[in-house]
């Protein structure tokens, strides 16, 4: 397990993984009231997957879970190192996490409802606000940037501002082919497609060939990250993707060498543009 802390705040994080759950049940914050994370991934897709809860014992809701749930493989708890975090502390807490998550699109949620935030005094509120960006701190720190959004600050100000030149800003580039047009920045992260961009609607020995891919779509549709408009695909939200080839073989409905099918604003392939990178690579996907 690993404890992560702000010395000058009074809500910590610990994360547990799944193996160890009967190791926290042990401690004394088992019993608290509190927020929690469970994450994991889709046995099909391979994209990140959550869930977020509130509870007033941590330790019940977790063990439940534990027997309910299958796809998670680490919980993270928020606790209050005072222990004095209430149900409307926890209530409010857990719509808000809800809304922000589903904003930034990095997670499929596992959750059903939005969440219920409770009436909540105006010292209360501004309490939990504080309390939510201590948690957003953490969960970033510990590697679950569940509420950042897929686009660093300063590429959505460039695409924004329509600007779709400068490496340090964002350089955009596009997968096109009959029936698709898509757009997206390469990242640290991954490429991110950008809301708008569609996709062939038919495959192309897609579902025999990248079963993986197929089922991923298949999600999003699902997720509403993509809706039907006659013979397109297209995507309702910003969606990231590990590599630059799931994302063109998602648009273009086949197997594809993303570093090859993603190409600036002049033609130039994305493997030439980011010449560190082995234009090899992910070529099989």
């Amino acid at each position: 397990m690993r404890i992560a802390s702000v010395t000058t705040r009074i809500v910590s994080l610990i994360e547990i993984p799944r193996a160890q759950l009967d190791v926290f049940l042990e401690r004394p914050e088992a019993g608290q009231v509190g927020i929690y994370f469970l994450f994991g991934e889709d046995d099909q897709t391979e994209q990140s997957k959550a869930y977020i809860g509130q509870t007033g014992k941590l330790g019940v809701r977790l063990k439940q879970h534990n027997e309910g749930k299958d796809f998670w493989n680490r919980a993270v708890v928020a606790v209050s190192l005072t222990a004095n975090l209430t149900l409307t502390h926890a209530y409010f807490l857990e719509a808000m996490s809800l809304e922000r998550a589903n904003a930034a699109g990095r997670y499929v949620l596992d959750n059903r409802t939005v969440g219920t935030s409770p009436h909540t005094p105006a010292y209360m509120e501004a309490e939990c606000r504080e309390l939510f960006e201590t948690i957003n701190i953490l969960l970033t720190t510990l590697g679950y940037p569940i509420f950042e959004p897929t686009l660093k600050r300063a590429v959505q100000d460039t695409r924004q501002a329509g600007d779709e030149t400068g490496r340090e800003e964002g350089e955009m580039f596009f997968c096109q082919a009959e029936g698709v047009e898509g757009r997206g920045y390469y990242t640290e992260e991954g490429m991110v497609v950008l809301k708008g961009s569609y996709g062939r609607r038919a495959s192309q020995g897609f579902d025999t060939y990248s079963p993986g891919y197929a089922a991923k779509r298949q999600t999003a549709i699902e997720e509403g990250f993509l809706k039907w408009e006659q013979d397109r695909l297209v995507l309702t939200r910003d969606m990231i993707f590990k590599n630059p080839s799931p994302a063109a073989s998602f648009l273009l409905g086949r197997s594809a060498n993303g570093w090859t099918e993603w190409k600036d604003g002049q033609g130039r392939t994305l493997s030439h543009c980011v010449r560190d990178v082995d234009s090899g690579m992910d070529a099989d996907v």
